[in-house]
This record gives C-alpha cells, sequence and structure tokens, in this order.
C-alpha cells in the first residue's frame, strides 16, 4: 500500500461514514473534526415547514418500518415520527458545531438536494461565519446557477453522469441530458423532495463550465465514468476533479495513477486510519 502521493488533504469523508454508527449525523460530524479531517461531505433537505436538514435520500424509514418523504413532515414532528427521522441534525445544528470546533481549517462540501431554498442555505453559512470553508455542490445546475448571483467567490461542484445513466440510476432518478455539454437554466420555482441530475455526455461548455470556473470550483463524477481525457480537459479549466465513492488505497492511488484525481469520496474510515 503506498501513500505517499496523498495525504488527508485529498480525502472527503462521505456522510461522516464510519465516523458513527449512522451517516449524516451530529455524532459523525464531531469524531470527523476530532480526527482532523480536512473535507466533510454531508446532504442538505428540507422539511415542510422550510427547515434545513440533513439527510442524503428524499425518504426515511419511520418508528414502524415504514418509508416516509422528508418534505411531507414538519420538522418538529421529526422525533415523535422516530427512527432515521429521530437523529436527523438540522443544517443550523451542523453548522454551529463545525464553528465551535478547534478544527478550523476542514472545508465544508454541502450537497445540496432539493432547489429553491439557496437564499436560506446561504444565510445559515454567512451567520455563522463559515462562507471563506464553504463548497456548494449539487446535482441540480439551478442550485448552483442561483447560488453563483448571490456568492460568486464561493467555490462550486456539479455533480453529474460523465456516461449514460443505466437502468438502475433511471429507475431512482428523474435523468436529464445535457446538449453538447451546454446545461440550460430551468423554469421552476422549487424542486423538493426528488432524486434527479443529469448525465453530461460530452465536457461541460457554456454558462454551467463558467460558473464553475469563475468560482474556483470543479465537478464531481462517479469513480467507474472518469477518463483520463475529462480529467486532463477540467484540469486545463483550472477546475478540481472528484470522484465517488472509495473503501481501500489501492483503488485511490491506482485512480491518482491513472486519471489524476483531485478529492476522493471515503465510505470507509480505515481509509483515513491507514494515514496515522
Amino acid at each position: 500500500m503506498n501513500m505517499t502521493a496523498l495525504n488527508i488533504h485529498a480525502l472527503i469523508s462521505h456522510r461522516f461514514r464510519g465516523f458513527s454508527e449512522f451517516e449524516n449525523t451530529l455524532e459523525g460530524l464531531r469524531a470527523a473534526l476530532d480526527f482532523g479531517v480536512q473535507n466533510l461531505e454531508f446532504d442538505v433537505r428540507v422539511a415542510k415547514c422550510g427547515t434545513l436538514m440533513i439527510y442524503h435520500d428524499e425518504h426515511a424509514l419511520d418508528g414502524s418500518g415504514q418509508s416516509r418523504k422528508l418534505c411531507e413532515h414538519k420538522a418538529s414532528e421529526y422525533a415523535d415520527i422516530g427512527e432515521a427521522f429521530a437523529r436527523m441534525p438540522t443544517f443550523d445544528a451542523l453548522l454551529e458545531i463545525v464553528k465551535a470546533h478547534k478544527n478550523t481549517t476542514a472545508r465544508l462540501l454541502i450537497d445540496i438536494k432539493d432547489y429553491g431554498f439557496e437564499g436560506e442555505i446561504h444565510a445559515l453559512v454567512m451567520m455563522h461565519r463559515l462562507a471563506g470553508r464553504a463548497v456548494y455542490v449539487s446535482w441540480l445546475p439551478d442550485v448552483l446557477y442561483r447560488l453563483h448571483a448571490m456568492a460568486p467567490d464561493i467555490p462550486l461542484c456539479l455533480s453529474h453522469w460523465c456516461m449514460p445513466a443505466n437502468a438502475d440510476i433511471k429507475a431512482s432518478h428523474h435523468v436529464h441530458v445535457s446538449k453538447d455539454g451546454h446545461i440550460t437554466r430551468g423554469t421552476q420555482d422549487y424542486i423538493i423532495g426528488e432524486r434527479s441530475g443529469w448525465a453530461v455526455l460530452k465536457p461541460l461548455a457554456g454558462d454551467m463550465l463558467a460558473i464553475l470556473r469563475a468560482s474556483g470550483g470543479g465537478v464531481c463524477v462517479p469513480q467507474n465514468m472518469i477518463t483520463r481525457d475529462l480529467s486532463a480537459y477540467y484540469h486545463t479549466h483550472k477546475m478540481f476533479v472528484t470522484t465517488f465513492s472509495y473503501t481501500d488505497w489501492d483503488a485511490i492511488n491506482a485512480h491518482k495513477n491513472r486519471f489524476n484525481i483531485d478529492l476522493y469520496f471515503i465510505d470507509n474510515k480505515q481509509v483515513f486510519d491507514d494515514l496515522a
């Protein structure tokens, strides 16, 4: 196992996985911060009342094992609903912990899953004085278009598929397809409680490429879709390239050597432990 070329600054803790029993929890956040993790990724969704919550999927199991959508219930009801709902933190609570922690250099990759609440998200980041440590990430291009207009200096990252979406992806996502790398701006005011994204089958171009470059941002793509040429294209535009997800150093080092990836989403705490 050769880790000489990479260090903790190249690793992203994906939803704090492995740092606590459940992902996207305050316990996992604290443990990752205590460890000294320098890139923390987590997901933001919206409750029915508009409260920003930390959770990946659009739905979760309640105390009786039934699936419910986050956006169909107020945050004040989550504790009584139970199970996964009961342990979902608010975005505000998460930022409060980050702001107070002695790990003052960790970056926050804020993965925004719903569209239409960019003002509220950015306001909380500003209130906690964490703008200098934030990276706004989304599978929804309009989230990034809107945030760039609000905060042009905060790096943006577009998550997307860079090959055609397969049947499994299409079964669980609303899949949009770009035209020659261009992603047009949408007309909807809100996109809430769904899973969607874009298949960008040629390198990004046009407005999306422009705002990613201008913000000092980059792209996030599945590790099984990245190519050497695509990585080189984005590096030519002074953008970072990140891929998901990894559980061991052999795969990480292989992709560093083959594709020159900048940042790696990590799903296994052992990868971090191996650095000690």
